[in-house]
């Protein structure tokens, strides 16, 4: 019995000594490749009395479609809480527009100002559903080739959630600081957008 024991501590004791472990003080990091296709999306909006011009830079493709619609804060809602995001928007645009990307991935949309006296939420929307066939073979139909970043959303269109990339900007009225004849950034919610110097 002691013969065996002694045996089982030997073949063990040789069998530890076969294994070593060596202790690597920085792991190899591991390269995160976003799914999908990256957007890239900056602009701005100029204020006139009767129309916006929205101008912006993008990564897109040339003749991509950009849309730009109008939500309508309604009577009640005052400079500040529009300003800062707090304000209630309506469900649906009141006005809505298109622009085409060209060869730079530059666009360019004109939305008219419906009332000068009203403050609004401007969307300016890569929505997928829209777009070619030529665009929808990089981005997918319903956006599903779309790289999640800031920007990024889901929405309803046709009675199907879409992917897409938005920016927005409040649009005060012109008796508002900075509500005619100045540009405002685009930018992504939480971020406040405000009066380009």
């Amino acid at each position: 019995m002691r013969y065996r024991i002694i045996c089982t501590l030997m073949v063990t004791l040789l069998f530890l000594t076969g294994c070593r472990v060596e202790m690597v003080s920085e792991l190899p990091q591991e390269k995160l490749v976003p799914d999908g296709v990256r957007i890239e999306l900056t602009g701005t909006v100029l204020l006139e009395e009767k129309e916006l011009i929205v101008e912006g830079q993008s990564n897109l493709p040339e003749d991509a479609i950009m849309f730009a619609g109008l939500k309508d804060y309604g009577d009640f809602e005052n400079y500040g809480r529009v300003i800062n995001w707090q304000g209630q928007e309506g469900e649906e645009y009141v006005t809505e527009s298109t622009g085409i990307v060209d060869k730079n991935g530059k666009f360019r949309i004109k939305v008219k100002r419906l009332n000068p006296d009203k403050r609004y939420k401007l969307e300016v929307i890569f929505n997928p559903a829209i777009q070619k066939s030529k665009v929808q073979e990089i981005y997918g139909f319903w956006g599903e080739d779309i790289a999640p970043n800031i920007g990024y959303f889901d929405f309803e269109h046709n009675e199907n959630t879409v992917s897409g990339m938005i920016k927005v900007a409040p649009i005060v009225n012109t008796t508002d600081a900075s509500g005619i004849g100045v540009k405002w950034n685009l930018t992504n919610i939480p971020k406040k957008s405000r009066p380009v110097k």
